[in-house]
């Protein structure tokens, strides 16, 4: 697979065990990624095996977010927030 690099925005990802950032590609414990979605919400996501399926998952996301008109956004912010 080949190497993702993140850009500004688009999110991130970490383990939450003990292990220094340099022992991440040995270590056996699972990445989770951070990113807003679609609304402008933090959303969060766990088990990756490994940082390659884990930064795959940021730019499948990112390119979602990227593509989907904001006006879209909006009007589901509406629809969702409006009184009735």
């Amino acid at each position: 697979m080949a190497s993702i690099n993140l850009v500004r925005g688009m999110g991130s990802f970490f383990k939450s065990c003990e292990h220094p950032e340099s022992r991440w590609p040995r270590c056996p414990h699972d990445c989770t990624i951070r990113y807003r979605n679609a609304a402008g919400r933090q959303t969060e996501e766990s088990g990756f095996a490994n940082q390659d399926k884990a930064k795959a998952r940021l730019a499948e996301v990112y390119q979602e977010r990227k593509y989907h008109p904001r006006h879209q956004r909006k009007a589901e912010r509406i629809q969702k927030y409006a009184p009735t």
